[in-house]
C-alpha cells in the first residue's frame, strides 16, 4: 500500500485544490490526510465484499475497484468535458440498492468533471456500449456529505454501470 500512497495523495490533493474538477457535491470538510485514511480502512471492508462475492476486480491507484464487463468500442473514450449517457445502480456493501436510473440518463446534461471522482475515473475506462463495475470507497463518493434520503455520508458504493453514449 506504501507504493500506492504518494497516487492518492495526489489524486486527492487534485480533488481538494481544483474543485471544478470533482464533483458539486464536495464539500471540503474532510483532509487529505483524513481522506487516505478512510480510502484505507474501506480497503478491507471492500476486500471482504469482494471475496464474499466472488469477484474479480483491478484497484486502480486512487483506492478504487473496477471490473470491465464490456469494454465497448474501444475506438473512443470519453474524457471529462463529455456529457455522458449511462444506465447504472447504485448499492452499498451490504448490497441495498440506493438508486437507480431506471432507463438511460444523461443527468441533465452535466459533464463528467461534475460526477463524483469514481465515475469521473471509472467511466473513463470503457467507451460507447462498455459495461462496468465499480467499488467507490466514500471520499472518492459522497464523502462525508451524503445526499440527502438517498446515499447516506461515508458510503462506499458499488456501481453497476453501462455506458449508453456520450457527447
Amino acid at each position: 500500500m506504501k507504493v500506492f500512497l504518494p497516487v492518492i495523495y495526489n489524486c486527492l490533493l487534485s480533488v481538494l485544490l481544483f474543485p471544478a474538477c470533482s464533483k458539486n457535491e464536495y464539500d471540503g470538510s474532510l483532509s487529505m490526510d483524513g481522506a487516505i485514511r478512510i480510502i484505507q480502512e474501506q480497503d478491507k471492508e471492500i476486500n471482504t465484499y469482494i471475496q464474499a462475492h466472488n469477484l474479480v476486480m483491478v484497484k486502480d491507484p486512487s483506492g478504487m475497484y473496477y471490473h470491465i464487463e464490456k469494454p465497448g468500442d474501444t475506438t473512443a473514450y470519453m474524457t471529462l468535458n463529455s456529457v455522458p449517457t449511462i444506465i447504472f445502480t447504485r448499492s452499498n456493501l451490504a448490497d441495498s440498492v440506493l438508486d437507480a436510473s431506471f432507463g438511460d440518463t444523461n443527468f441533465d446534461g452535466r459533464q463528467l468533471r461534475d460526477h463524483i471522482i469514481g465515475w469521473q475515473i471509472g467511466l473513463q475506462k470503457v467507451g460507447r456500449g462498455g459495461r462496468l463495475q465499480m467499488i467507490i470507497p466514500s471520499p472518492l463518493a459522497f464523502g462525508t456529505t451524503g445526499v440527502s434520503n438517498i446515499i447516506p455520508p461515508n458510503t462506499v458504493l458499488v456501481c453497476d454501470v453501462t455506458v449508453v453514449d456520450f457527447k
